[in-house]
């Protein structure tokens, strides 16, 4: 059985020993603490067991362990939280500290490594596969709620997204009900696109029921006053084709 007040406890003496910014390292904690829960609840809908429940809450708990590494680095471009998450914890058995037995680790460090990845790889067992899907749905339905509630909150940052115009190449990619690749990112306004796209790379029923339920996905959308009328349009359409997807998901 997995501790997982215990294993709460062991994250808080592990941040308390880096050397970072308090506001980031809190709502990173959070973030983490909020995608464990949605990852339990996940679990406990697709009627696991005890046992997977606790296992998926675990690596909910865990999957963003490698951006307190990323935190103190100068040069990002290459870095990889997943990969270094695993590192730290395959590092002198450091996951000992969370869970006693060795016989899921195989599954906690593969749902990490592929939790922030464009797409699974398509090498992995059924069970893998699994717990990678329940973490990469919680960990998406949280980045839309943090979109709404945390993200983008100074002055420049809401005129940057309410002026901007939307990626082409990003809409496409959105109307073809696919995650939409950051790469053709023209302005800020494009971040509000690409989360609305996380939809497409939810994985189970009661994912989309969790989204629809709490309706986050209109009110990110909503939240801004988009100036350009195109813009404006434009939004009003994703929000609505968004909509009609999760509707179709939860029948």
């Amino acid at each position: 059985m997995i501790d997982i007040e215990k294993a709460k406890k062991e994250i808080t003496s592990f941040i308390n020993k880096l050397k970072v910014e308090n506001t980031r390292i809190q709502k990173k904690v959070e973030h983490m603490y909020r995608v464990s829960e949605i990852s339990k609840n996940i679990a406990t809908g697709l009627m696991l067991t005890d046992q997977q429940i606790q296992l998926a809450e675990l690596i909910g708990l865990l999957h963003d362990i490698g951006r307190f590494k990323e935190y103190n680095m100068l040069d990002k471009s290459h870095f990889d939280h997943g990969e270094a998450g695993v590192e730290i914890l395959k590092n002198n058995h450091y996951i000992r500290k969370y869970i006693k037995e060795n016989q899921c680790d195989g599954i906690i460090f593969t749902a990490i490594n592929q939790h922030n990845k464009y797409k699974l790889s398509e090498e992995l067992s059924e069970e893998d596969k699994l717990f990678c899907k329940i973490i990469r749905d919680a960990d998406k339905i949280d980045i839309i709620y943090e979109a709404i509630y945390i993200y983008w909150q100074t002055e420049q940052e809401i005129e940057e997204i309410e002026k901007g115009r939307l990626s082409e190449k990003m809409l496409e990619d959105f109307y073809h009900k696919r995650v939409a690749d950051k790469r053709n990112k023209t302005s800020k306004t494009d971040e509000i696109l690409r989360f609305s796209s996380f939809i497409f790379d939810i994985n189970f029923k009661g994912s989309f029921e969790i989204l629809k339920e709490n309706d986050n996905v209109s009110k990110m959308i909503e939240r801004f006053e988009y100036q350009r009328i195109e813009t404006k349009r434009k939004m009003k359409k994703i929000k609505q084709f968004a909509e009609e997807y999760m509707k179709e998901k939860t029948k």
